[in-house]
Protein backbone atom coordinates (compact mmCIF):
# COMPACT_ATOMS: atom_id res chain seq x y z
CA UNK A 1 0.00 0.00 0.00
CA UNK A 2 1.26 3.07 -1.13
CA UNK A 3 0.32 6.02 1.74
CA UNK A 4 1.53 8.77 -0.33
CA UNK A 5 -1.60 8.40 -2.42
CA UNK A 6 -5.02 8.71 -2.05
CA UNK A 7 -7.30 5.80 -2.40
CA UNK A 8 -9.16 6.16 -5.73
CA UNK A 9 -12.67 8.03 -5.59
CA UNK A 10 -15.21 5.25 -6.28
CA UNK A 11 -18.39 5.91 -8.04
CA UNK A 12 -21.61 5.60 -6.81
CA UNK A 13 -24.20 4.30 -9.60
CA UNK A 14 -27.25 3.59 -7.37
CA UNK A 15 -27.92 2.85 -3.76
CA UNK A 16 -30.02 0.13 -1.87
CA UNK A 17 -32.85 1.69 -0.61
CA UNK A 18 -34.47 -0.67 1.63
CA UNK A 19 -38.16 -1.85 0.78
CA UNK A 20 -41.30 0.59 1.48
CA UNK A 21 -44.55 -1.15 1.58
CA UNK A 22 -47.75 0.61 1.57
CA UNK A 23 -51.10 -0.56 2.87
CA UNK A 24 -54.15 1.57 3.81
CA UNK A 25 -55.78 0.85 7.49
CA UNK A 26 -59.41 -0.19 7.75
CA UNK A 27 -60.83 3.48 7.66
CA UNK A 28 -58.59 4.67 4.18
CA UNK A 29 -55.88 6.15 5.86
CA UNK A 30 -52.62 5.55 4.01
CA UNK A 31 -49.87 3.75 5.76
CA UNK A 32 -46.23 3.34 4.43
CA UNK A 33 -43.80 0.94 6.48
CA UNK A 34 -40.22 0.56 5.71
CA UNK A 35 -39.39 -2.86 8.63
CA UNK A 36 -35.86 -2.59 8.96
CA UNK A 37 -33.89 -2.47 12.30
CA UNK A 38 -32.09 -4.40 15.05
CA UNK A 39 -33.16 -2.62 17.84
CA UNK A 40 -36.79 -2.49 19.21
CA UNK A 41 -37.39 1.02 18.30
CA UNK A 42 -40.20 2.44 16.04
CA UNK A 43 -40.70 5.83 14.85
CA UNK A 44 -44.16 7.39 13.75
CA UNK A 45 -45.24 9.66 11.63
CA UNK A 46 -48.62 11.34 11.35
CA UNK A 47 -48.90 13.86 8.94
CA UNK A 48 -51.98 16.24 8.36
CA UNK A 49 -52.55 18.68 5.81
CA UNK A 50 -53.17 20.97 8.47
CA UNK A 51 -50.85 23.78 7.81
CA UNK A 52 -50.63 27.64 7.76
CA UNK A 53 -51.92 27.52 3.88
CA UNK A 54 -55.17 26.65 5.24
CA UNK A 55 -55.52 29.11 8.57
CA UNK A 56 -58.24 31.79 7.92
CA UNK A 57 -55.98 33.64 10.52
CA UNK A 58 -52.23 34.10 11.65
CA UNK A 59 -50.83 31.50 14.51
CA UNK A 60 -53.61 29.42 14.31
CA UNK A 61 -52.36 26.28 12.63
CA UNK A 62 -49.40 26.23 14.93
CA UNK A 63 -50.91 27.15 18.34
CA UNK A 64 -53.19 24.22 17.26
CA UNK A 65 -50.24 21.73 16.84
CA UNK A 66 -48.87 22.69 20.25
CA UNK A 67 -52.04 23.13 22.00
CA UNK A 68 -53.34 19.41 21.26
CA UNK A 69 -50.75 17.77 23.88
CA UNK A 70 -51.51 20.61 26.58
CA UNK A 71 -54.88 18.42 27.63
CA UNK A 72 -57.51 15.92 26.30
CA UNK A 73 -60.72 15.19 28.01
CA UNK A 74 -60.06 13.27 31.03
CA UNK A 75 -55.83 13.97 30.95
CA UNK A 76 -54.17 17.34 31.87
CA UNK A 77 -50.86 18.45 29.91
CA UNK A 78 -49.02 17.42 33.11
CA UNK A 79 -50.82 13.42 33.07
CA UNK A 80 -50.50 13.75 29.43
CA UNK A 81 -46.33 14.53 29.52
CA UNK A 82 -45.99 11.98 32.61
CA UNK A 83 -47.46 9.22 30.59
CA UNK A 84 -45.06 9.56 27.34
CA UNK A 85 -41.89 10.03 29.79
CA UNK A 86 -42.80 7.12 31.97
CA UNK A 87 -42.68 4.51 28.83
CA UNK A 88 -39.74 6.59 27.96
CA UNK A 89 -41.37 7.93 24.25
CA UNK A 90 -40.43 11.01 22.74
CA UNK A 91 -43.33 13.16 20.84
CA UNK A 92 -42.19 16.05 19.06
CA UNK A 93 -44.86 18.11 16.41
CA UNK A 94 -44.17 20.33 13.85
CA UNK A 95 -46.11 22.93 11.07
CA UNK A 96 -44.87 23.69 7.93
CA UNK A 97 -46.69 25.72 5.45
CA UNK A 98 -48.98 23.11 4.42
CA UNK A 99 -48.63 20.25 6.44
CA UNK A 100 -48.68 19.28 10.43
CA UNK A 101 -48.06 16.82 12.61
CA UNK A 102 -46.31 14.26 15.13
CA UNK A 103 -43.59 12.13 15.32
CA UNK A 104 -43.37 9.33 18.19
CA UNK A 105 -40.64 7.60 19.10
CA UNK A 106 -40.97 4.38 21.39
CA UNK A 107 -39.97 0.66 22.14
CA UNK A 108 -42.23 -1.22 20.28
CA UNK A 109 -43.02 -3.41 23.76
CA UNK A 110 -44.47 0.36 25.04
CA UNK A 111 -46.85 1.18 22.15
CA UNK A 112 -50.23 -0.72 23.17
CA UNK A 113 -49.97 2.18 25.82
CA UNK A 114 -48.64 4.91 23.91
CA UNK A 115 -50.68 4.36 20.86
CA UNK A 116 -54.13 5.41 22.12
CA UNK A 117 -52.82 8.58 23.83
CA UNK A 118 -51.93 9.81 20.64
CA UNK A 119 -55.73 8.78 19.36
CA UNK A 120 -56.66 10.89 22.35
CA UNK A 121 -55.12 13.97 21.15
CA UNK A 122 -56.24 13.46 17.37
CA UNK A 123 -60.04 13.19 18.98
CA UNK A 124 -59.75 14.61 21.73
CA UNK A 125 -58.07 17.72 22.19
CA UNK A 126 -59.51 20.35 24.93
CA UNK A 127 -58.07 23.07 24.39
CA UNK A 128 -57.74 24.13 28.42
CA UNK A 129 -57.82 28.08 28.78
CA UNK A 130 -55.46 28.30 31.01
CA UNK A 131 -53.01 26.44 28.85
CA UNK A 132 -53.57 28.79 26.06
CA UNK A 133 -53.09 31.71 27.94
CA UNK A 134 -49.84 30.63 29.14
CA UNK A 135 -48.95 29.25 26.25
CA UNK A 136 -49.82 32.70 24.56
CA UNK A 137 -48.18 34.84 26.91
CA UNK A 138 -45.31 32.95 26.17
CA UNK A 139 -44.90 33.05 22.99
CA UNK A 140 -45.24 36.71 22.73
CA UNK A 141 -42.58 37.01 25.11
CA UNK A 142 -40.28 35.14 22.77
CA UNK A 143 -41.79 37.59 20.10
CA UNK A 144 -40.51 40.88 22.13
CA UNK A 145 -37.02 39.18 22.52
CA UNK A 146 -36.66 37.93 18.95
CA UNK A 147 -37.66 41.41 17.86
CA UNK A 148 -34.32 42.78 19.14
CA UNK A 149 -32.12 40.24 16.88
CA UNK A 150 -31.13 41.14 13.41
CA UNK A 151 -31.67 37.92 11.78
CA UNK A 152 -35.40 37.96 12.62
CA UNK A 153 -35.93 41.20 11.56
CA UNK A 154 -33.83 41.02 8.41
CA UNK A 155 -36.19 37.70 7.67
CA UNK A 156 -39.10 38.96 8.38
CA UNK A 157 -38.39 41.82 5.98
CA UNK A 158 -36.98 39.68 3.29
CA UNK A 159 -40.19 37.63 3.35
CA UNK A 160 -42.55 39.99 3.55
CA UNK A 161 -41.08 42.10 0.42
CA UNK A 162 -41.24 39.07 -1.42
CA UNK A 163 -44.41 37.34 -1.09
CA UNK A 164 -46.42 40.31 0.71
CA UNK A 165 -48.30 39.94 4.56
CA UNK A 166 -51.48 38.57 2.49
CA UNK A 167 -49.46 35.22 1.51
CA UNK A 168 -49.27 32.33 3.62
CA UNK A 169 -44.98 32.46 2.77
CA UNK A 170 -44.83 35.96 3.40
CA UNK A 171 -47.33 36.67 6.77
CA UNK A 172 -45.00 37.87 9.04
CA UNK A 173 -46.29 37.51 13.15
CA UNK A 174 -47.22 41.02 14.73
CA UNK A 175 -48.30 41.64 18.51
CA UNK A 176 -52.41 42.15 16.93
CA UNK A 177 -52.19 38.43 15.99
CA UNK A 178 -51.70 37.35 19.51
CA UNK A 179 -55.12 39.32 20.59
CA UNK A 180 -57.20 37.65 17.17
CA UNK A 181 -56.72 34.72 18.25
CA UNK A 182 -59.04 32.37 20.71
CA UNK A 183 -59.55 28.97 21.87
CA UNK A 184 -62.81 28.37 20.10
CA UNK A 185 -61.06 29.49 16.64
CA UNK A 186 -58.42 26.71 17.78
CA UNK A 187 -61.53 23.99 18.29
CA UNK A 188 -62.33 24.76 14.34
CA UNK A 189 -59.58 24.24 12.98
CA UNK A 190 -59.05 21.43 15.26
CA UNK A 191 -61.86 19.75 14.08
CA UNK A 192 -61.73 20.75 10.54
CA UNK A 193 -58.51 19.24 9.43
CA UNK A 194 -57.27 17.10 12.09
CA UNK A 195 -58.92 13.32 10.59
CA UNK A 196 -58.50 10.60 9.27
CA UNK A 197 -59.31 11.55 5.92
CA UNK A 198 -56.46 14.59 6.06
CA UNK A 199 -53.90 12.51 7.12
CA UNK A 200 -51.26 9.82 6.12
CA UNK A 201 -48.87 7.76 8.41
CA UNK A 202 -45.44 6.59 8.27
CA UNK A 203 -43.80 3.53 10.71
CA UNK A 204 -39.97 2.76 10.36
CA UNK A 205 -38.20 0.06 12.82
CA UNK A 206 -38.08 -3.54 13.67
CA UNK A 207 -41.98 -3.67 12.80
CA UNK A 208 -44.20 -7.37 13.06
CA UNK A 209 -47.34 -8.01 12.33
CA UNK A 210 -48.78 -6.98 15.48
CA UNK A 211 -47.29 -3.60 15.55
CA UNK A 212 -49.29 -2.69 12.31
CA UNK A 213 -52.52 -4.51 13.29
CA UNK A 214 -52.37 -2.55 16.79
CA UNK A 215 -52.12 0.65 14.36
CA UNK A 216 -55.34 -0.26 12.53
CA UNK A 217 -56.93 -0.98 16.03
CA UNK A 218 -56.25 2.21 17.28
CA UNK A 219 -56.50 4.81 14.75
CA UNK A 220 -58.13 2.43 11.80
CA UNK A 221 -61.68 3.38 13.03
CA UNK A 222 -64.27 5.42 10.90
CA UNK A 223 -65.67 7.59 13.61
CA UNK A 224 -63.18 9.83 13.45
CA UNK A 225 -63.08 10.12 9.63
CA UNK A 226 -63.37 13.77 7.86
CA UNK A 227 -62.94 15.80 4.82
CA UNK A 228 -59.42 16.40 3.20
CA UNK A 229 -57.68 19.81 2.98
CA UNK A 230 -59.51 21.67 0.01
CA UNK A 231 -57.00 22.42 -2.29
CA UNK A 232 -58.44 25.38 -4.20
CA UNK A 233 -57.06 27.84 -1.62
CA UNK A 234 -54.94 30.14 -3.74
CA UNK A 235 -53.24 33.46 -2.83
CA UNK A 236 -51.00 36.03 -4.65
CA UNK A 237 -47.72 37.65 -4.10
CA UNK A 238 -47.68 41.12 -3.29
CA UNK A 239 -44.25 41.22 -4.10
CA UNK A 240 -42.52 45.02 -2.73
CA UNK A 241 -41.29 46.66 -5.76
CA UNK A 242 -38.27 47.85 -3.43
CA UNK A 243 -35.26 45.30 -4.04
CA UNK A 244 -33.14 46.88 -1.48
CA UNK A 245 -34.22 47.50 2.02
CA UNK A 246 -32.71 48.19 5.28
CA UNK A 247 -33.56 48.93 8.79
CA UNK A 248 -30.92 51.23 10.40
CA UNK A 249 -30.28 49.78 14.15
CA UNK A 250 -27.64 52.34 15.45
CA UNK A 251 -26.35 50.32 18.67
CA UNK A 252 -25.28 47.16 16.17
CA UNK A 253 -21.69 46.12 15.65
CA UNK A 254 -23.01 43.67 12.97
CA UNK A 255 -25.29 43.86 10.35
CA UNK A 256 -27.67 40.76 9.00
CA UNK A 257 -27.42 40.36 5.15
CA UNK A 258 -30.43 37.98 3.44
CA UNK A 259 -30.10 38.58 -0.71
CA UNK A 260 -32.62 36.14 -3.02
CA UNK A 261 -35.46 36.15 -4.62
CA UNK A 262 -38.32 33.33 -5.41
CA UNK A 263 -38.12 30.55 -7.52
CA UNK A 264 -39.04 27.03 -9.09
CA UNK A 265 -39.80 24.71 -6.34
CA UNK A 266 -39.42 20.76 -6.83
CA UNK A 267 -41.88 20.25 -9.16
CA UNK A 268 -40.06 21.74 -11.82
CA UNK A 269 -37.69 19.86 -14.34
CA UNK A 270 -35.06 22.36 -13.20
CA UNK A 271 -35.49 22.43 -9.52
CA UNK A 272 -32.96 19.20 -9.53
CA UNK A 273 -29.73 20.86 -11.37
CA UNK A 274 -30.91 23.92 -9.93
CA UNK A 275 -29.74 22.49 -6.02
CA UNK A 276 -26.34 21.24 -7.36
CA UNK A 277 -25.96 24.77 -9.04
CA UNK A 278 -26.83 26.02 -5.56
CA UNK A 279 -24.59 23.92 -3.99
CA UNK A 280 -21.13 25.37 -6.07
CA UNK A 281 -22.62 28.81 -5.70
CA UNK A 282 -23.38 28.61 -1.46
CA UNK A 283 -24.44 25.28 -0.43
CA UNK A 284 -21.97 23.80 1.54
CA UNK A 285 -18.48 24.62 3.27
CA UNK A 286 -16.27 24.58 0.69
CA UNK A 287 -18.42 26.79 -1.93
CA UNK A 288 -17.83 30.25 -3.99
CA UNK A 289 -19.52 32.11 -1.47
CA UNK A 290 -17.50 31.21 1.80
CA UNK A 291 -14.16 30.88 -0.59
CA UNK A 292 -14.30 34.23 -1.10
CA UNK A 293 -16.48 36.16 1.80
CA UNK A 294 -15.22 33.69 4.93
CA UNK A 295 -12.02 32.69 3.73
CA UNK A 296 -10.61 35.34 1.37
CA UNK A 297 -12.30 38.50 2.72
CA UNK A 298 -12.72 37.97 6.04
CA UNK A 299 -16.32 39.47 6.10
CA UNK A 300 -17.93 36.51 8.01
CA UNK A 301 -17.67 33.30 10.00
CA UNK A 302 -20.15 31.54 7.50
CA UNK A 303 -22.33 32.73 4.47
CA UNK A 304 -24.70 30.43 2.72
CA UNK A 305 -27.23 30.25 -0.22
CA UNK A 306 -30.07 27.99 0.31
CA UNK A 307 -32.56 26.71 -2.34
CA UNK A 308 -36.22 25.91 -0.29
CA UNK A 309 -39.35 24.31 -1.87
CA UNK A 310 -42.76 24.89 -0.84
CA UNK A 311 -46.06 23.25 -2.29
CA UNK A 312 -46.88 26.41 -4.45
CA UNK A 313 -43.15 28.26 -4.92
CA UNK A 314 -39.78 28.26 -3.86
CA UNK A 315 -37.17 30.54 -2.11
CA UNK A 316 -33.22 30.98 -3.24
CA UNK A 317 -31.71 32.81 -0.23
CA UNK A 318 -28.28 33.91 0.82
CA UNK A 319 -27.57 35.15 4.42
CA UNK A 320 -24.78 35.80 6.61
CA UNK A 321 -23.90 37.81 9.69
CA UNK A 322 -21.39 40.64 9.08
CA UNK A 323 -19.57 43.65 10.40
CA UNK A 324 -21.81 46.27 9.87
CA UNK A 325 -18.87 48.22 7.85
CA UNK A 326 -18.59 45.73 5.06
CA UNK A 327 -22.45 44.66 5.02
CA UNK A 328 -22.68 46.84 1.33
CA UNK A 329 -18.95 45.23 0.63
CA UNK A 330 -20.21 41.71 0.96
CA UNK A 331 -23.56 42.40 -1.00
CA UNK A 332 -21.30 43.55 -4.09
CA UNK A 333 -18.88 40.35 -3.72
CA UNK A 334 -21.94 38.21 -4.00
CA UNK A 335 -22.87 40.25 -7.22
CA UNK A 336 -19.27 39.53 -8.48
CA UNK A 337 -19.83 35.44 -7.56
CA UNK A 338 -23.02 35.46 -9.14
CA UNK A 339 -21.70 36.85 -12.47
CA UNK A 340 -18.47 34.34 -12.27
CA UNK A 341 -21.49 31.70 -11.83
CA UNK A 342 -23.65 33.53 -15.05
CA UNK A 343 -20.27 33.76 -17.20
CA UNK A 344 -17.72 31.27 -16.44
CA UNK A 345 -17.43 27.51 -16.70
CA UNK A 346 -16.82 25.35 -13.49
CA UNK A 347 -13.54 23.40 -13.58
CA UNK A 348 -13.03 19.84 -13.70
CA UNK A 349 -12.44 19.87 -10.04
CA UNK A 350 -14.15 22.07 -8.60
CA UNK A 351 -17.48 19.68 -10.16
CA UNK A 352 -16.35 16.25 -8.78
CA UNK A 353 -15.62 17.50 -5.37
CA UNK A 354 -19.65 19.12 -5.46
CA UNK A 355 -20.80 15.52 -6.99
CA UNK A 356 -18.48 13.71 -4.40
CA UNK A 357 -20.10 16.02 -1.56
CA UNK A 358 -23.88 15.51 -2.73
CA UNK A 359 -23.43 12.03 -3.42
CA UNK A 360 -22.39 11.66 0.33
CA UNK A 361 -24.95 13.55 1.42
CA UNK A 362 -27.61 11.70 -0.31
CA UNK A 363 -26.36 8.44 0.95
CA UNK A 364 -26.05 9.54 4.53
CA UNK A 365 -29.95 10.67 4.50
CA UNK A 366 -31.38 7.41 3.56
CA UNK A 367 -28.96 5.63 6.19
CA UNK A 368 -31.08 3.11 8.00
CA UNK A 369 -34.84 2.87 8.71
CA UNK A 370 -35.32 6.27 10.47
CA UNK A 371 -33.52 8.56 8.37
CA UNK A 372 -34.89 6.78 4.98
CA UNK A 373 -38.62 7.53 6.42
CA UNK A 374 -38.02 11.33 7.05
CA UNK A 375 -36.24 11.33 3.13
CA UNK A 376 -39.72 8.93 2.14
CA UNK A 377 -42.41 11.74 3.52
CA UNK A 378 -40.66 14.41 1.43
CA UNK A 379 -41.10 12.40 -1.43
CA UNK A 380 -44.81 11.54 -0.14
CA UNK A 381 -45.40 14.73 -0.23
CA UNK A 382 -44.87 15.66 -3.82
CA UNK A 383 -45.92 12.83 -5.59
CA UNK A 384 -42.81 10.66 -5.80
CA UNK A 385 -41.49 7.59 -5.05
CA UNK A 386 -38.32 6.07 -4.17
CA UNK A 387 -37.17 5.34 -7.38
CA UNK A 388 -36.69 9.32 -7.49
CA UNK A 389 -33.76 9.07 -5.16
CA UNK A 390 -31.44 7.07 -7.73
CA UNK A 391 -32.93 9.62 -10.64
CA UNK A 392 -31.41 12.13 -7.91
CA UNK A 393 -28.11 10.53 -7.75
CA UNK A 394 -27.57 10.03 -12.05
CA UNK A 395 -28.10 13.84 -12.27
CA UNK A 396 -25.89 14.76 -9.98
CA UNK A 397 -23.74 12.50 -12.02
CA UNK A 398 -24.34 13.64 -15.28
CA UNK A 399 -24.84 17.43 -14.80
CA UNK A 400 -22.42 19.13 -17.05
CA UNK A 401 -20.25 22.56 -16.41
CA UNK A 402 -22.58 24.34 -19.08
CA UNK A 403 -25.67 23.36 -17.66
CA UNK A 404 -24.49 24.81 -14.35
CA UNK A 405 -23.60 28.03 -16.39
CA UNK A 406 -26.90 28.03 -18.48
CA UNK A 407 -29.05 27.55 -14.74
CA UNK A 408 -27.12 29.93 -13.88
CA UNK A 409 -28.13 32.26 -16.08
CA UNK A 410 -31.80 31.57 -16.00
CA UNK A 411 -32.23 31.49 -12.63
CA UNK A 412 -28.99 33.70 -10.69
CA UNK A 413 -29.84 37.10 -11.61
CA UNK A 414 -29.17 39.59 -9.11
CA UNK A 415 -30.78 42.73 -10.52
CA UNK A 416 -34.42 40.77 -9.29
CA UNK A 417 -33.06 39.76 -6.28
CA UNK A 418 -33.80 41.42 -2.82
CA UNK A 419 -31.01 43.03 -0.82
CA UNK A 420 -32.15 42.82 2.93
CA UNK A 421 -30.13 44.57 5.58
CA UNK A 422 -30.20 44.72 9.38
CA UNK A 423 -27.85 46.68 11.54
Amino acid sequence: MNRTQAPKIKTVDAIDLLAVEQIKLDNGIPVYIINSGEQEIVKIDFVFEAGKWYEPKNLLADFVNRMMREGVKGKSAKEIADIFEFYGSNLESSVSFTNAGFQIYSLSKHLPHILPLLMEIFTEASFPEDEFLTMLNNRKQKHTERLAKNDYIANRNFLSAMWGQEHPYGRVTEFQDFENVNTGQLKDFYSSYYNAGNCFILIAGKLDDAIIKSLNSVFGAKAWLGAKAPHDINYHPHPNAELRQHTEKKDSVQSSVMIGNATINKYHPDFDKLSVVNTVFGGYFGSRLMANIREEKGYTYGIFSSLSSYQHGGILEISAEVGKEVSEATINEVHNEIKAMRNELIDEEELDTVKNYLTGRLMRSVDGPMKYSDVYKGLILYGRDSDYINEYLHTIHTITAEEIRELSVKYLDFDRMYKVTVG
